[in-house]
């Protein structure tokens, strides 16, 4: 049978192909109706096609689409639906990919209209493409990528920048070279040289954007081409930080230096060749520097940019030149030394020097002004000793560089000359700025380290003491959530260049008299002169910036506010206050933003105050064991307890555990806690044992902390075998929020619990939102109900049926409850009505002292906790609802229109469970939750009544499957019968899955057999549909509108021959066209006038196309009610 309860066929199409590897179905576009579904590809990914037409746009948001693929599916998907059903035509072929646990499958989706029998059926074919798409993508990918750095290739790198500079935007292309690498390759070998070049590879990718481009020339030539960067100071931070990562984190402990030339577009070029050029001459010019620098490419119009970060490479003479010139005060004149046009490319004649720096370019015209203003100030001056100046200034060297000149002005009282000297110092100034840099600013950021935020915040606020007292400065302390996991699924070049994308936001914030810095990882904090809703604001628009930040997951942030109104704190002190009002909302789902409070601080000091004297509590026996009793409500027996701890503080008092379990939680102390718990158990448990004593298992309380501890099981036994207590004895209680998470090991440590024995109990189950993962996944025993489900109210709200779900959900499992929290009869009496009769509560017993339990245990009977449902031995409850297994899979597909009730002799029926297609097996228009509240037998008449009790009777009997026929109506026999109600004649099969004392769980499978002359009808229909479907790999289709002569062709026949989307004046177009050639264009013309005549059916075998390929051309004919032709559907299959 099919999924959806339809003869499955054979289908032509799909013999060559795996089952797994295709999905075929059908909808009926008149009602929309599912009516055909075969092969295994979507179920493969957990796809269920909806039984409506109507439902399939939005069935594709839980479709596992790749996310760059998800939008143009869902509207792809949207549209087949949309234009299907408003009765246009539809065919279509598409492409795309599912991803699901790290498999990636691409799968091509065809869909189709065609008309058969004056019914339309839309036909969609999913068929995976995966290993054919894997082979094109890798042979894309080799043609353009370098095979040893991954990077793009030549060819590959010279189309993307002309791609990226054909916008005429402002982009930068950078040459990278490293320098000597020739010597390296011939010392260490080229695969050493190889590994320096991947290394290269991986840190230039941490500074750049993910549209930003990276290839290799050859060699050691790298090329990076920056997107829209119309700011010369981002591609400053960029090309210094690249030259850092050189230097500091090559392999092999080897010292590495690179040399950059910088192009500009549009300044420097707009074609890649252009560009190219420009930098290689900025690169070498480094090179003959030195290396280990930048260089823009040098215009005679501007100073560059690389100013703030000057490259290493000298003017033409050695490093540090110095040149001496005279200046001759009596006749205004200058002695220029031999070489000096090697250092500054000019004519020195006899103009002066200042006039030439300007007249060449050489240097600013306010310098040349200042240097003019110094030497006519000494020419003047009287001086009765020598007199020495100096100045620094910026200038252009002959090799078109700026460095940075000191110019010495010497004067004597005996001499009319002033002696200038000039020395080249660009190598001082630079290391000067680069030590400053790394002292003062982050590497890979460019905020303030921690030192210089200080510094700069206690400046601010020295200034401003009022401003202090009237709140007007904050500081925010902020991290990301999960950045390590970041780190560890997208690599750490995706987490840098997310933490670059903060540090921008911080800095546009910390404008106006603020400052950013990075403290350290994700770590970061802004001080900011805003207040009230202008600070809140703020935090709210980076935490919005954030939410757009483009990831494959969301990238969250958390924000603790210090609102600065204490001038005595110093700035780590108002740090302080932001970091705990940060660490209060951590966890928090909902929670972003928090103000740092006193209240916060004092809860601080409390906590610390526990914190401290934890250690000494445990070693003096401060920790006592309370014992809590369960119970068998039905019997009063005892069967059970759970062991509670309690703090006797020798100064506070009794501590109840909600004030110090949280912060053991939070510092690891609570797996020494729990351990110390588990063997005072133990210690009691044999001294019952050791007295002859009655006992009952007690439960002791595990965290998650306790079972990710490494030794936990060997820990656990250790102590259990030095007291010699049965495993039996001991219940391991652990919380639902302790499970969620880690499911592997979570399986695995359960796994070895249960081969020594242990009973394992869920906790608060139903407190966290993964409850139900939790039970399909984790082998757990007894589930303990959440005390937020029992109140006294719960038979008159949501808390009952949540409840009565639960109880029967557990019994489906084979798992005992106990409820915790019960306080009264009436809470008892009802969990007892439902199923759960094992309680836990104040109405038998509060928490207890050892010495009080001891002596409860002498005079309780005692009774064991047990499955209050039996499962027949043949069925796997767990397997049953399991999504995934195969129970599940015929409950929803295969099994057609089938439910699941609870019977019992008098006379009720109560169905827990149908799938969708039940209400549609029984007709008559009734809903899901209008049949859930009905009692089936209702609404059969007597003897009808008989022959289905008989049947439930017999598979009670006979514990096996029964099957009878019988009527049914659509209104209950008593209430009489109109022209409205309807019978239906069913074919049931019924079978006990559970029992109890008087009640029965059946499952039941209906057929409605009322029309199965009708079915044996329609299999025929979709027989010849799905063959014209299966053919499709080789078949052109279009529709022919008779009366406006236009033709509407699918997509391959655009795709292929070239036809556009509508076709007026038909056939002629296309006999044009050469696609029907001269010699049959008369005999197609001649189908289209027996078409119009009045034909039904026609086929013809017609070379199309100027190849003259064979293909047989059929066409069909469709008439409206007065029997007039009005469309025609074509196709052409290939001989």
């Amino acid at each position: 049978m099919s999924t959806h309860g339809h003869p499955v066929r054979r289908i032509s199409g799909t013999h060559s192909r795996a089952y797994d590897d295709y999905t075929i179905c059908e909808y009926r576009v008149t009602d929309g109706v599912l009516t055909y579904e075969e092969g295994g590809l979507l179920r493969r990914f957990g796809i269920a096609m909806p039984d409506m037409l109507s439902e399939l746009g939005n069935a594709t948001a839980l479709w596992p689409l790749a996310p760059e693929h998800a939008k143009s599916t869902r509207e792809h998907v949207a549209f087949i639906a949309t234009d299907t059903t408003e009765g246009r035509r539809a065919y279509t072929d598409f492409e795309t990919l599912f991803v699901q646990n790290g498999m990636e499958c691409w799968v091509s989706m065809s869909s189709m209209v065609l008309y058969y029998d004056n019914s339309m059926v839309l036909g969609i074919m999913f068929t995976s493409i995966n290993d054919a798409k894997n082979r094109m993508l890798k042979l894309a990918h080799e043609a353009e990528v370098d095979m040893l750095t991954g990077t793009l290739n030549r060819t590959a790198l010279r189309r993307a920048v002309d791609s990226i500079t054909a916008d005429g935007g402002s982009h930068a292309l950078i040459m990278l070279d490293i320098d000597k690498f020739k010597e390296i390759n011939d010392t260490y070998g080229h695969t050493v040289g190889d590994r320096i070049l991947v290394s290269m590879v991986k840190n230039l990718r941490q500074g750049l954007r993910r549209d930003d481009v990276l290839g290799r020339m050859g060699g050691d030539e790298f090329v990076l081409c920056l997107r829209n960067v119309p700011e010369k100071t981002l591609i400053d931070r960029l090309a210094g930080h690249i030259c850092s990562l050189a230097r500091n984190s090559m392999p092999e402990g080897l010292n590495i230096t690179v040399s950059l030339g910088i192009a500009l577009c549009p300044r420097d070029g707009s074609r890649f060749d252009e560009l190219y050029s420009n930098a290689d001459k900025a690169m070498y010019s480094v090179k003959h520097g030195g290396g280990d620098g930048y260089a823009f490419c040098s215009t005679e119009s501007e100073i560059p940019a690389a100013e703030s970060a000057a490259p290493k490479c000298v003017c033409g003479a050695s490093e540090g030149c110095s040149l001496l010139l005279y200046y001759d005060t009596a006749t205004d004149r200058f002695t220029y030394p031999d070489g000096i046009e090697n250092i500054f490319s000019a004519s020195f004649d006899s103009r002066p020097l200042w006039q030439l720096f300007t007249d060449y370019g050489i240097a600013s015209a306010d310098t040349s002004e200042r240097l003019r203003a110094i030497i006519r100030e000494m020419r003047t001056s009287y001086a009765t000793c020598a007199e020495v100046r100096y100045a620094e200034y910026f200038m252009k060297t002959a090799g078109g560089m700026w460095h940075w000149f000191r110019f010495g002005f010497i004067r004597s009282p005996e001499s009319a000359n002033i002696m200038i000297t000039l020395t080249d110092i660009n190598d001082e100034v630079v290391d000067n700025r680069r030590r400053w840099n790394q002292a003062e600013y982050d590497d890979l950021t460019g905020l303030l380290v921690h030192t210089a935020f200080n510094r700069a915040v206690e400046m601010t606020l020295l200034k401003d003491a009022e401003g202090i007292a009237a709140g007007k400065y904050a500081l925010l302390y902020l991290d990301i959530v999960r950045f390590k996991a970041i780190n560890d699924m997208f690599g750490m070049t995706e987490g840098d260049r997310l933490l670059i994308y903060i540090a921008d936001i911080l800095s546009s914030s910390a404008e106006n008299g603020g400052a950013a810095c990075r403290i350290d990882s994700d770590r970061f904090v802004l001080f900011v002169n805003k207040r009230g809703a202008e600070l809140q604001e703020l935090v709210e628009n980076y935490l919005e910036a954030l939410s757009r930040y483009e990831l494959a997951i969301e990238v969250v942030s958390n924000v603790g506010v210090y609102v600065i109104n204490d001038n005595t704190l110093n700035v780590d002190a108002m740090l302080d206050r932001a970091i705990l009002a940060q660490a209060a909302i951590k966890g928090s789902y909902t929670d972003r933003i928090n103000y740092y409070d006193e209240n916060l601080r004092r809860d601080m000091l409390s906590e610390q105050e526990i914190a401290g004297s934890m250690t000494t509590a445990l070693t003096t026996d401060q920790f006592i064991v309370y014992y809590q009793p369960q119970y068998d409500h039905t019997t009063g027996e005892l069967v059970g307890a759970e062991a509670l701890v309690r703090w006797m503080h020798p100064e506070k008092g009794l501590i109840m555990p909600g004030v110090f379990i949280p912060i053991f939680e939070r510092n690891g102390f609570i797996t020494k806690l729990d351990f110390y718990v588990f063997e005072q158990v133990c210690r009691f448990l044999r001294s019952c044992l050791d007295k002859k004593m009655q006992v009952v298992p007690i439960s002791v309380n595990l965290t998650r902390y306790d079972i990710f501890r490494s030794n936990f099981v060997e820990t656990l036994e250790s102590i259990r075998a030095k007291y010699d207590v049965p495993v039996a004895l001991l219940r391991l209680e652990i919380t639902e929020s302790a499970i969620v998470g880690s499911i592997q090991h979570i399986v695995e440590l359960f796994r070895q619990l249960h081969e020594l024995g242990y009973v394992i109990e869920m906790d608060d189950f139903g407190s966290g939102y993964s409850s139900l993962n939790v039970l399909k996944d984790i082998d757990i025993d007894i589930l303990k109900l959440d005390m937020q489900f029992v109140s006294e109210d719960m038979g008159h709200n949501r808390s009952g049926p949540i409840l009565s779900s639960v109880v029967r959900m557990a019994q489906w499992l084979n798992l005992p409850i106990i409820a915790e929290g019960i306080e009264t009869v009436h809470q008892a009496d009802y969990l007892r009505s439902i199923g759960c009769s094992y309680i836990q509560g104040y109405l038998y017993a509060r928490p207890m002292p050892e010495s009080d339990y001891a002596g409860l245990l002498n005079n309780a009977a005692t009774g064991a906790t047990v499955p209050q449902w039996k499962l027949i031995e043949t069925l796997n409850s767990g397997k049953f609802w399991d999504p995934e297994s195969q129970e599940t899979l015929i409950f929803s597909n295969y099994v057609g229109a089938a439910n699941i009730f609870l019977y019992n002799r008098s006379g009720q029926i109560e169905i827990l469970r149908m799938n969708k297609k039940y209400p549609l097996e029984l007709g008559g228009g009734a809903s899901e939750q209008e049949l859930l509240r009905i009692n089936p037998l209702l609404m059969l008449d007597e003897e009808n009544r008989r022959i289905y009790i008989d049947m439930l009777e017999r598979a009670i009997e006979s514990s096996d499957e029964q099957e009878s026929e019988y009527w049914r109506s659509s209104r209950r026999p008593e209430d009489g019968c109109c022209s409205q109600c309807s019978r239906v004649c069913l074919r049931s099969t019924v079978r006990v899955i559970a029992s109890g004392e008087d009640n029965w769980l059946f499952f039941e499978s209906i057929r409605n057999i009322t029309g199965e002359k009708n079915a044996e009808a329609e299999v025929v229909h979709r027989e010849t549909i799905f063959r014209a479907a299966s053919e499709q790999a080789n078949i052109y289709y279009w529709e022919y509108d008779v009366a406006k002569k236009e033709m509407y062709p699918c997509f391959r026949c655009m795709r292929d021959l070239g036809l556009p989307a509508v076709v007026t004046n038909y056939p002629e177009p296309a006999i044009e066209m050469g696609i029907f050639p001269p010699e049959v264009a008369e005999m197609y013309r001649e189908m289209h006038k027996r078409i119009e005549a009045g034909e039904k059916e026609l086929e013809a075998e017609i070379p199309l196309t100027l190849d003259r390929v064979p293909f047989r051309v059929r066409y069909t004919t469709q008439f409206d009610e007065e029997g007039k032709p009005i469309k025609a559907y074509g196709s052409a299959t290939l001989i």
